[in-house]
């Protein structure tokens, strides 16, 4: 029994002067240099502030609305799709116009399909309702080639405040 509480004064007696001298230590380096003291530092890491330069500038758009439609191909002059070579605005067909449901796109809006280009809504169809939009093509076989593909639009008029119809959540 001897033996145990000499081994434990010994070790109570190690513990009290380590604490005493970190205490001692930090008050007599105050700014933390302690830790050099104590630790072996490898290598100092030096951190530089560099000048930023400001080479472009970019505005930053408010949000874009993109909207999803189902789009198709369609030509003049096609029996099979009862279309002629006037559109429904009274304009002869050309290539970069759209069909549309007035309802959601009003007639003369320039609209962008992602990936695909502008597009102008200078026309509708009997088949085009809601979110539904036919793209104008030359031929009737580049009208076949494109089929019916899923899209996403946007309206580009910078001079109106179109919004399209709550139909397309």
């Amino acid at each position: 029994m001897k033996k145990y509480n000499i081994t434990i004064n010994v070790l109570f007696w190690i513990l009290a002067a380590s604490v005493v001298s970190i205490i001692s230590l930090t008050i007599v380096f105050p700014d933390g240099s302690i830790n050099s003291l104590l630790f072996k530092e490898e290598g100092k890491v030096i951190v530089k502030k560099e000048e930023v330069v400001v080479k472009e500038e970019v505005v930053v758009k408010e949000k874009e609305e993109w909207f999803y439609f189902v789009a198709t191909g369609y030509s003049a002059n096609d029996p099979s799709q009862g279309t002629t070579n006037t559109t429904a605005t009274g304009k002869e067909v050309y290539e970069g116009m759209i069909a549309v449901d007035t309802k959601i796109i009003p007639l003369g809006t320039k609209v962008e399909i992602k990936g695909i280009g502008i597009f102008v809504a200078d026309d509708t169809g009997g088949k085009i309702r809601g979110n539904r939009i036919d793209i104008f093509f030359d031929s009737k076989e580049e009208a076949k080639k494109f089929g019916k593909k899923d899209v996403w639009i946007r309206i580009i008029d910078d001079d109106s405040n179109i919004k399209l119809a709550q139909i397309l959540r």
